[in-house]
């Protein structure tokens, strides 16, 4: 009978030292849960590759901006001073990792000469009315070129109260190009329509070699300065660079030089003429392999601010072709950028 009473006093006292056990694990957790559903913490705002871009127009120096965030479910109920750094093992982090030993693809450091941070500390405000603040980089992209990607590295160095996301503490700043035409930040498409007609040239004189034939295509425009954008001829299309480089055409438009273009109504000249923007067409990268480019005689090339539409009459051919081909395009944008 004792041992009876001994062995339900052992496991009475057992199960109460589980229940006490269970009711330790359980506090711990709600503690653990409160805590993490208020805790805050500071981060960069980027995508889930630690990467945030914005445009930068050519022909002035833009300022766009970081936004550093302060998570958690609650205000913050203290001003928070944060300082961010140049942190350049981000990028290399980053080519490692995305494109390993194909070096040729390595995204590039923005060089330090072409931007400008005033201030690397920041102040969180608690009486913002969204927990936010932005960080201000202004950038000169007159000397950028479209076909590279540059970045800015940074991460948060310190802040003065809470906790620095660990996952959230640095971000590669990606620089967008952008003119009136054209952006780098998404492809911009523009429609072509227009006729393409095949030449023999004799000591400087042009003679038909084919009928003409109707052409038309979607294109892709690339900006490239203040005001050019850069095509391939006709209705080629690529994106390898081998390609671009030996033919690319850049489109260059004059603001301040206004031309008379004669109107027509159902092909037949009226004998009024409208002002336009002139446009020069010339080669991208000059080579011995690169597309040759010149203007069709009696026929200009310009462009209309007001429909954002261009119509280009040109010629070209590669080194390696006996005809001349004599273009006409008129293109119109399809998808375009302007935030």
């Amino acid at each position: 009978m004792k041992y009876i009473d001994s062995l339900l006093k052992s496991n009475f006292l057992a199960v109460l030292a589980f229940v006490a056990i269970g009711m330790s694990i359980v506090g711990c957790e709600a503690k653990f849960y409160d805590e993490e559903q208020y805790r805050k913490e500071i981060y960069i705002v980027s995508d889930n590759s630690n990467i945030f871009g914005q445009e930068y127009t050519f022909g002035e120096i833009s300022e766009g901006w970081l936004s550093i965030y302060a998570g958690g479910t609650t205000p913050i109920e203290k001003d928070v001073t944060v300082e961010l750094e140049h942190w350049p093992e981000v990028l290399r982090s980053y080519n490692r990792t995305t494109y390993g030993e194909s070096y040729a693809n390595y995204a590039q450091e923005l060089d330090a000469k072409n931007y400008t941070i005033d201030n690397y500390t920041v102040v969180l405000s608690k009486d913002n009315e969204k927990p936010y603040t932005k960080f201000p980089i202004r950038v000169n992209v007159s000397n950028i070129g479209p076909d590279d990607v540059y970045y800015i590295p940074l991460r948060i160095k310190s802040v003065s109260d809470y906790m620095i996301s660990p996952e959230k503490r640095d971000v590669l700043f990606r620089i967008y190009l952008k003119n009136d035409y054209a952006t780098t930040k998404s492809t911009t498409y523009y429609t072509m329509d227009g006729t393409e007609q095949n030449f023999r040239e004799e000591d400087g004189t042009f003679s038909p070699a084919s009928e003409v034939s109707v052409i038309n295509a979607t294109k892709s425009l690339v900006p490239v300065d203040e005001h050019s954008v850069r095509i391939l001829p006709s209705t080629f299309y690529s994106v390898a660079p081998s390609v671009i480089s030996q033919r690319g055409i850049v489109v260059k438009v004059h603001p301040d030089q206004l031309i008379d273009v004669p109107v027509y109504v159902e092909g037949v000249l009226t004998g009024e003429f409208v002002k336009r923007q002139k446009v020069t067409l010339e080669t991208w990268e000059v080579s011995s392999r690169s597309v040759l480019v010149g203007e069709v005689e009696g026929k200009q090339s310009h462009y209309d601010p007001a429909t954002q539409c261009f119509t280009l009459n040109y010629r070209y051919k590669l080194p390696t072709d006996v005809l001349w081909h004599f273009v006409n395009e008129v293109m119109k944008p399809l998808s375009i950028t302007n935030d």
